[in-house]
């Protein structure tokens, strides 16, 4: 499956990767549990305004600004019914950091779980063989990349909602079931503003998601 780097690709297991960005997870585009202060009438307020300057731009760099800033936006509106990521993500280091061995840290900062992967890198007992149990539920894996070395896999209630895909990927994410229909009401905002715009200048419509094309919970002819 090919995961795109800022934009949902499938309509059962949503995921997003990001770079690298101080080997952790990028918390800006990956939901992780929280409730926010904004209320439903102020995120539908800011959605339609993305989805009206992206209506009305022609520049490629403002899009590329718009769909960055539509993804935080939408992380931070499933984050109330969202897994606690950042807490699984700890349990994660500590989980590897029992497991022994003093990795050296590059640079400033503290250690990550990657550090942790890095370091057993080469050691006879393998961590492919492993499985850590979490709090809450939660389990770790670390399967051996066809790229070489250890990812990661953070499970939570049968979601695979951490995973670490290799150097050339990032971290990624997949979707929990409340987290999808959060996200489709989300996108059926967006997409109804957007598309309402572009049909009343009509002009060529930005394509949807394939998990809205699907399975939509909007008007896609409005």
């Amino acid at each position: 499956m090919r995961i795109s780097a800022l934009s949902a690709v499938n309509s059962v297991n949503t995921k997003h990767s990001m770079p690298l960005s101080g080997k952790g997870p990028d918390w800006s585009i990956i939901p992780s549990s929280g409730k926010s202060s904004k209320s439903k009438a102020e995120f539908t307020d800011e959605i339609k305004e993305l989805a009206r300057k992206a209506a009305n731009t022609t520049s490629k760099a403002e899009l590329e600004y718009i769909h960055r800033r539509r993804t935080e936006l939408c992380a931070e509106y499933m984050s109330d019914v969202s897994p606690d990521r950042k807490a699984l993500y700890r349990q994660a280091e500590n989980a590897l950091k029992r497991q022994g061995g003093n990795p050296k840290c590059h640079g400033s900062g503290e250690l990550t779980l990657l550090d942790f992967l890095e370091a057993a890198d080469g050691r006879t007992d393998s961590l492919a063989e492993k499985k850590f149990a979490l709090a809450g539920g939660g389990t770790l894996t670390c399967p051996i990349l066809t790229s070489g070395g250890y990812g990661a896999d953070i499970y939570c209630q049968g979601t695979k909602v951490l995973t670490y895909l290799g150097s050339g990927y990032g971290w990624a994410c997949e979707r929990t079931p409340a987290e999808r229909e959060k996200e489709r009401e989300f996108y059926g905002i967006y997409f109804n503003e957007y598309r309402s715009l572009k049909n009343g200048k009509g002009e060529e419509l930005e394509a949807l998601p394939d998990y809205l094309e699907e399975k939509t919970s909007f008007n896609r002819k409005a």
